[in-house]
């Protein structure tokens, strides 16, 4: 058996989202949701993208607001 041979195995028998279907009773279900694979992946994604935007606006917010080189000169 090859190398790839045992990755292309693996790769059969991985998680299929269209196989996740997941009925919701919202008429009479009180319980939470489960949630799926695939949403908690959309929400990794989305709080990755946040964490991304805020590093941005502190770059940008460090460079507005932050010393000038004329004052960091007068310091040293």
């Amino acid at each position: 058996m090859n190398l790839f041979e045992f990755f292309d195995a693996v790769d059969d028998s991985r998680y299929n989202s269209q196989n996740d279907v997941t009925a919701y009773d919202m008429d009479g279900d009180t319980r939470k949701s489960r949630l799926t694979l695939e949403m908690i992946n959309q929400l990794r994604h989305h709080i990755q993208s946040r964490r991304e935007e805020k590093r941005e606006s502190v770059k940008l917010y460090q460079k507005m607001y932050g010393q000038s080189v004329a004052d960091m000169a007068e310091l040293a």
